[in-house]
């Protein structure tokens, strides 16, 4: 179902417990959620301050299944600032 979308990036939702999704200019989506832990906490506290440490450059890779090595999708993506209006 992606394969329309101007997938622009992903961003860790810590309150929510949540991966969202942003596409195009304006629309986001809950892309997947994951069991509030402090392990978890503490992995998308990291995985967002790797992400911003390297410039927003970050990637999705989709796979068919768990047990695959090969990727069906492959983004790479970059955290922008909204421009000035």
């Amino acid at each position: 179902w992606m394969n329309g979308l101007e997938v622009s990036s992903i961003e860790a939702d810590l309150s929510c417990a949540s991966l969202i999704l942003s596409v195009g200019i304006s629309t986001r989506y809950v892309y997947a959620t994951y069991k509030k832990t402090p392990v978890t906490t503490n992995e998308a506290e990291a995985w967002e301050a790797v992400k911003k440490a390297c410039g927003g450059l970050h990637f999705l890779a989709i796979q068919e299944d768990l047990d695959s090595d090969d990727c069906v999708g492959f983004w790479l993506l970059l955290d922008l600032p909204p421009p000035p209006v």
